[in-house]
C-alpha cells in the first residue's frame, strides 16, 4: 500500500491480484479514492422534524424514543411517517397501479448531471407556469448549469448520447418552508411536463411541495383536488419526480454557470413503495 497527500490512498496494493490470507483468498481492486468525494456536497433536503410541512392528508411525521442510554445503554428511536414526507421521490406507481415502485428502479435513475433552471423570476403565489415561460427562461438563462457552451435544449437528452436527463427547478419558493405561505407554491402546466419528454427528461425536480398545483380543501378547492397534469404526464412516461428541494441556488453558485452540476437524489430502498424520503445532495464539477 502507498500513500499520497495526508487521508489520500493513491494505490492500493496490485491491479486484480489474488492475495493468500489464511487459507482464503481474497480479490484486491485497484482504486483511487482521490477522486472522491467531490471537494463540497451541498445538502439539497430538508431535515426531517415534527414541524415538517406535510402534503394535506398525509401522516406526520413523528419521532419518539424506544430506547435510551440511562435506561439501556444505548438509543433507539422509532419513525412513523409517509412515503412522500420531506424531500422525497414519486415513482410511477405512486399514480398508476402497472407502474414501477421504488425497488424496480436502478440506482443510476437518481444519480448524474443536471441542469438547474432559474425560474425565480416567475415564482408567484398559486401562479402556473406555461412552457413558452420555461423556454425563455432555457434561451435567456445559463444559470440553467451544466449546459456548456452546446446551449440548454442541445445539452438535454439520453444518457446513451452523453447528454442531461436531470431537470431541477429554481423557484425560490424553498424559503416558504415549514409557514402557510409554502402550500400557495407557483406549479407547472401540462405542456411543461410534455416538452421535457420530449428532449428525453428522466427525471424533474422541484423545490416546492409539488410541480402541481396543490389546493386546500379549506380554500374552496375541493373540486380541483385531483388536478395532477405534471404528476400524470411524467410519471406515466417513466420519468420520476423529486419534491420539497432546497438550496438549489447554492448548487449553481448564486449565478455562475461555469462547470457541470451533479446530484444524487437516492430514495431509502423501500420494497414495493410508492416513493420515499431521500437525502439529496450536489456538487459542481468544474
Amino acid at each position: 500500500m502507498a500513500l499520497g497527500a495526508p487521508g489520500c490512498v493513491k494505490y492500493l496494493l496490485k491491479p486484480t491480484t489474488r492475495y493468500p490470507l489464511a487459507d482464503v483468498h481474497v480479490d484486491i481492486a485497484f482504486f483511487n479514492i482521490t477522486q472522491m468525494p467531490p471537494k463540497s456536497l451541498i445538502d439539497l433536503s430538508h431535515p426531517l422534524t415534527s414541524q415538517t410541512t406535510i402534503y394535506p392528508g398525509d401522516p406526520p411525521f413523528v419521532m419518539h424514543s424506544v430506547c435510551n442510554i440511562p435506561t439501556d445503554g444505548y438509543t433507539v428511536h422509532a419513525l412513523s411517517l409517509g412515503t412522500h414526507t420531506g424531500t422525497h421521490v414519486d415513482a410511477p406507481f405512486h399514480f398508476f397501479a402497472q407502474g414501477q415502485k421504488l425497488h424496480e428502479l436502478p440506482l443510476e435513475r437518481f444519480v448524474g448531471r443536471a441542469l438547474v433552471v432559474d425560474v425565480r423570476h416567475l415564482a408567484r403565489a398559486r401562479g402556473r407556469i406555461e412552457w413558452r415561460d420555461v423556454r425563455e427562461g432555457f434561451d435567456r438563462d445559463s444559470t440553467s448549469a451544466g449546459a456548456g457552451s452546446r446551449g440548454v435544449f442541445d445539452s438535454l437528452g439520453p444518457r446513451s448520447e452523453g447528454k442531461i436527463d436531470i431537470v431541477l427547478f429554481w423557484t425560490g419558493w424553498d424559503v416558504w418552508w415549514g409557514e402557510r405561505r409554502y402550500f400557495d407554491h407557483p406549479y407547472f402546466g401540462r405542456e411543461v411536463a410534455e416538452e421535457l419528454l420530449e428532449m428525453g427528461v428522466r427525471l424533474v425536480g422541484v423545490d416546492t411541495l409539488s410541480p402541481d398545483e396543490t389546493v386546500l380543501v379549506q380554500d374552496g378547492g375541493e373540486e380541483r383536488m385531483h388536478a395532477f397534469a405534471m404528476h400524470e404526464v411524467l410519471l406515466g412516461r417513466g420519468c420520476l419526480i423529486c419534491e420539497n428541494l432546497v438550496n438549489l441556488g447554492a448548487l449553481v453558485g448564486g449565478g455562475d454557470s461555469g462547470g457541470e452540476v451533479w446530484v444524487s437524489l437516492v430514495p431509502m430502498n423501500v420494497h414495493g413503495a410508492d416513493g420515499a424520503p431521500v437525502r439529496a445532495y450536489g456538487w459542481k464539477e468544474t
